[in-house]
């Protein structure tokens, strides 16, 4: 078998993680507040006008959001993943075809969630659905020599 090719990408997402870090969040304000509208007896046309404005709230909030994200370095050199030069272990989260969510668990602690996009790999992008796929190599084990024991 095989070892994955070595790989180094950068991004955050692309559009598709865009609309859905911002989206979801906005559905679920609009799904709250509607709920709590119908509870204070606001009327169908009330409910409506103060679920769409949460989720419009929210929404533009996450947009402006976004552009502040930075563009993650990720990057498998063939024995193990870095991000951003931070060593650790890659687990793969969701697949949703042009976009990998992924989770790294740092040698030194702690986890980073990252999303990478197809068209932000570009050309990579084969390459990078093959490492994050494949097992990690095995750790070549040591061979003692017949004149050394292990006594």
């Amino acid at each position: 078998m095989r070892a994955a090719p070595a790989v180094a990408v950068q991004g955050r997402g692309g559009p598709l993680w865009a609309a859905l870090s911002a989206g979801l969040p906005a559905c679920a304000a609009a799904a709250f507040v509607a709920w709590l509208a119908a509870h204070a007896e606001a009327g169908a046309t009330g409910t409506a006008a103060a679920a769409a404005l949460a989720g419009g709230a929210v929404l533009l909030w996450q947009a402006r959001r976004w552009r502040t994200v930075p563009r993650a370095s990720l990057q498998w050199d063939g024995q193990r993943w870095t991000a951003d030069g931070t060593p650790g272990t890659l687990q793969l989260m969701l697949d949703l075809g042009p976009v990998l969510v992924l989770r790294l668990h740092a040698e030194a602690g702690g986890t980073r969630w990252l999303a990478i996009g197809a068209g932000e790999a570009g050309p990579a992008w084969h390459a990078l659905r093959c490492a994050v796929y494949s097992r990690p190599p095995r750790a070549t084990p040591r061979v003692l020599s017949p004149e050394r024991s292990p006594d």
